[in-house]
């Protein structure tokens, strides 16, 4: 059974033959119920505050759980970027070889395009300059003859004389 201060105020006892004085016991009963009231109060105000409290930690709580959630997904996020800057680094790494492959297979092949080039150049220089001697040796033979055409044409003409 649960007693008010106003169940205390108004709260009435039988007499009898050598009781207690009214007075006193409605003044201490008067006591009593002021103190109950105000125990009461202060109560309903700690009810209150821890409500309020419990509300707050409910508020807190929700929020650790998303900033828990937020740092969970943020490193999820780190790692992934991460990964995929170190498979986009590895895959630059590798088109860079290749480049780099293609480039010296590339310069080989120019190397080797121009030594045949160049061996070509030679022989061709080798023919002109065999053709200049066979030319200059054709001339040579062709002034020797006209020499000894000349030298038989004095002779002709000495003759002639």
């Amino acid at each position: 059974m649960k007693i008010t201060p106003q169940d205390i105020r108004t709260q009435q006892f039988n007499a009898k033959f050598k009781g207690y004085d009214k007075e006193e016991v409605s003044q201490f009963l008067d006591q009593v119920s002021k103190i109950l009231e105000e125990e009461i109060l202060e109560k309903g105000k700690i009810k209150k505050e821890l409500e309020k409290a419990g509300d707050n930690l409910l508020k807190y709580e929700k929020r650790e759980a998303v900033l828990r959630d937020t740092l969970v997904s943020a490193q999820k996020f780190s790692s992934e970027i991460k990964i995929n800057a170190q498979r986009e680094s590895e895959i630059i790494i590798k088109e860079a070889e290749i480049k780099g492959e293609e480039i010296v297979g590339s310069a080989i092949n120019r190397h080797k395009a121009l030594k045949e080039e160049i061996r070509n150049l030679k022989f061709k220089r080798k023919e002109i300059e065999s053709d200049i001697i066979n030319m200059l040796t054709s001339l040579k033979e062709l002034i020797e003859s006209y020499r000894r055409d000349d030298g038989e044409f004095e002779k002709i003409e000495y003759i002639a004389k």
